[in-house]
């Protein structure tokens, strides 16, 4: 499994020789690295040249690559698809999953992500972590009373005080949609990987949107975003250097805990997605499986 992700933020050319890849930039000499240690690739430069060799090898090895706006806000991916060898089994599957099991596995869904932003805000020592504890208990199958908004409209006020997550001109949004957009980009990737069909949501679904599974599974995730943004200083900051953006993508390999087990949060992705195929399979939500937010070594 890769484990490096690369931003690209000069021209340069990318291309692949004996199963590594080539960087080859303009004012220095060409890097190669193993394919295989590769995990995404964010291109935010606009002068990168590339070829549909180099394509079909990041497909071939699970590597999902990112191309970003005038911005420099992740804008859209290219990622494997359909390369477990049983798609067409799990696709049937997932299609007849009945409406009680996809209620029961978007509650326990919404109870993480309720519990990893309490988490998040008992780390940094704020108020509000005990009541979101408390929402998380109170969730119900398919969670009816939209305890997801309750607890989130809480969330926001303790986390940054005076902060409106709709504010598109504020940097804290900016960085949060970046970070987002890169979990996404890794969650797709794992949800493909486990031979289930982004298209068709446990929650999410807009027949416009290709990806709502994967705004499903990725909920719980959010909260190790917004945790690593409140850790870095946003004072006189105007936009997104490549430092902070450099800080934004990492944390994917920071840590979290899935059966008492610390792991890297790019594979927990793997995990999760996997196990909602079981569940699917099995028809229960015993196999589910979903990271929490602890303070761990590696993750500031």
């Amino acid at each position: 499994m890769g484990w490096r992700i690369l931003q690209i933020t000069k021209p340069c050319k990318l291309s692949v020789k004996n199963r590594q890849l080539v960087y080859e930039s303009f004012e220095a000499d060409a890097i190669k690295l193993p394919l295989e240690d590769v995990s995404v690739i964010i291109l935010e430069n606009k002068q990168v040249l590339l070829n549909n060799l180099l394509l079909s090898e990041l497909a071939e090895y699970n590597i999902v690559l990112f191309s970003c706006d005038a911005s420099h806000l992740p804008s859209g991916a290219f990622f494997p698809y359909h390369n477990h060898s049983r798609c067409a089994e799990m696709a049937w599957i997932q299609t007849e999953c009945s409406e009680p099991l996809k209620k029961r596995l978007w509650q326990e869904i919404v109870k993480a992500k309720i519990n990893n932003q309490a988490a998040v805000l008992e780390i940094l020592n704020k108020e509000g972590s005990k009541k979101l504890f408390e929402i998380a208990k109170l969730v119900q199958s398919g969670d009816v009373k939209n305890s997801e908004a309750y607890a989130a409209g809480l969330y926001w006020k303790y986390l940054f005080g005076d902060f409106n997550r709709s504010d598109e001109n504020h940097i804290i949004n900016s960085a949060l949609n970046y970070g987002y957009a890169i979990v996404r980009g890794a969650m797709a990737r794992a949800v493909v990987g486990a031979g289930l069909l982004p298209c068709f949501g446990i929650h999410h679904a807009n027949k416009l949107n290709q990806f709502n599974l994967v705004d499903d599974l990725m909920e719980p995730f959010r909260p190790f975003v917004d945790y690593k943004i409140s850790l870095m200083d946003w004072d006189d900051v105007k936009e997104l250097s490549p430092e902070l953006k450099n800080k934004l993508v990492s944390v994917l390999t920071n840590n979290c805990l899935i059966n008492n087990e610390e792991i890297g949060l790019l594979y927990s992705c793997e995990i999760e997605a996997a196990s909602v195929a079981k569940c699917f399979r099995n028809k229960n939500v015993t196999e589910l499986r979903i990271p929490i937010l602890k303070k761990l070594p590696l993750f500031e």
